[in-house]
């Protein structure tokens, strides 16, 4: 039986395979949102892992809540933007439903890596 479109992109990006469960892929673009990407930024500032592979890769958005309807939205929004301005993140917007808009104009054969 034939491989997947995804199957095929995978193994196109693939890198390494160090163990059976374990890929390394080369990705070509990230995409980060105002939710959940605070949260692992804080992590990685914890474990002193606070960078970025390519910051011309990054795509960072504010969408799901814009404008912010509370204080705790308002700072998942600052820490983004803080994070985005540290690592010289360029593609940043503030737009509701960008990120669909965004993820909706991949190139077929595109490997993107989406931080939900």
């Amino acid at each position: 039986m034939g491989k997947t479109i995804a199957e095929k992109i995978f193994d196109a990006h693939s890198v390494d395979n160090p163990a059976d469960d374990i890929h390394v892929i080369r990705l070509d673009a990230v995409f980060c949102h105002e939710i959940t990407t605070p949260l692992a930024i804080h992590d990685l500032v914890n474990r002193g892992k606070d960078r970025v592979f390519d910051p011309d890769k990054i795509k960072v958005v504010i969408d799901h809540v814009s404008p912010a309807k509370d204080s705790k939205t308002a700072m998942q929004g600052k820490i983004l933007r803080e994070w985005s301005r540290r690592h010289n993140i360029r593609d940043f917007s503030i737009s509701a439903g960008m990120e669909s808009a965004m993820l909706s104009s991949l190139k077929r054969d595109l490997f993107a890596l989406g931080l939900r």
